[in-house]
């Protein structure tokens, strides 16, 4: 009798198909478990992915030929997106992309990013850029006023995407403070605040917060509640490439919250030489 046929009568035969088959499932699981605890960094690559392949942003990069580009970027920081800004900007005859970056999650296991983490120095943190064109590709006489149009135009449709019921974003009357060298260009450096809200939220539905994510509830500060108060507080510089007919505004933004347990954290002066320095490595790169 050959080996394969060595069966003992009335004792069930090994079956190794069967083994392989649990592992191959408790792999899977693993697999699984880790891709939905890594789920804010793979659905923030997703997006990017998604985003850089868009045909309308293809588009108007092209129209516009130029895109932001951050050659300084910290480890805390993510990989920098974009958005196509010609709906949002409609109300003032502009079309144009938004480059943008933020602290993304503090481990790759965790659900959520530190820029929608109260507890957090990044806490509704930005750094980006804008670049701008007017439909009728005139150049803007104003650009500071023009930098305040387009930034609270972003500002209150990143807000209701997030799930705010009532959007606000009033900027103050921006400050000269210096003078900073940004891609070749010798550049006032403004100071501005925004009167705005946290998009932090306890229910988060949509993409967008589901790309970004939220911190459990229990974890946000006492007092703390979702789409709170608070003060954009920031730096903003600003120019026009008449070759292009483009405007381009570059900003750095941090937050300081209204509760008063929150407002310890002011993340603007904590992160106040970072945030320069990522304005201070921004170009801007040719689009054929």
């Amino acid at each position: 009798m050959s080996r394969a046929d060595s069966s003992v009568p009335g004792v069930p035969r090994s079956h190794p198909w069967r083994r392989r088959i649990a592992l191959l499932c408790l792999g899977l699981i693993g697999v699984l478990i880790a891709a939905y605890s890594a789920r804010c960094v793979l659905l923030l690559n997703v997006a990017r992915a998604a985003l850089d392949r868009d045909a309308a942003l293809v588009a108007q990069e092209k129209t516009d030929g130029v895109a932001i580009a951050f050659g300084l970027r910290p480890p805390a920081w993510i990989t920098p997106m974009k958005n196509l800004m010609n709906s949002i900007w409609q109300p003032i005859g502009a079309t144009g992309v938004n480059y943008y970056t933020f602290a993304g999650p503090a481990r790759v296991f965790r659900s959520y990013s530190e820029r929608s983490n109260p507890a957090s120095p990044y806490y509704q943190a930005w750094v980006g850029g804008y670049v701008t064109r007017t439909q009728d590709r005139t150049v803007p006489a104003r650009l500071p006023a023009w930098a305040k149009q387009v930034t609270e135009l972003d500002q209150r449709s990143w807000l209701a995407a997030m799930g705010d019921p009532h959007p606000v974003a009033d900027f103050s009357v921006p400050t000269a403070v210096q003078t900073v060298a940004i891609d070749g260009h010798a550049l006032e450096l403004w100071h501005g605040t925004m009167r705005s809200h946290s998009d932090l939220s306890d229910h988060p539905e949509g993409a967008l917060a589901t790309m970004v994510g939220m911190p459990p509830r229990a974890s946000w500060p006492a007092g703390t509640s979702s789409f709170h108060d608070l003060t954009l507080d920031g730096y903003f510089v600003c120019w026009s490439d008449t070759t292009r007919d483009v405007s381009v505004v570059i900003y750095a933004v941090g937050a300081i919250p209204a509760t008063q347990s929150a407002r310890q954290l002011d993340a603007t002066s904590r992160l106040h030489d970072e945030l320069l320095s990522m304005m201070r490595g921004v170009t801007l790169e040719s689009v054929q």
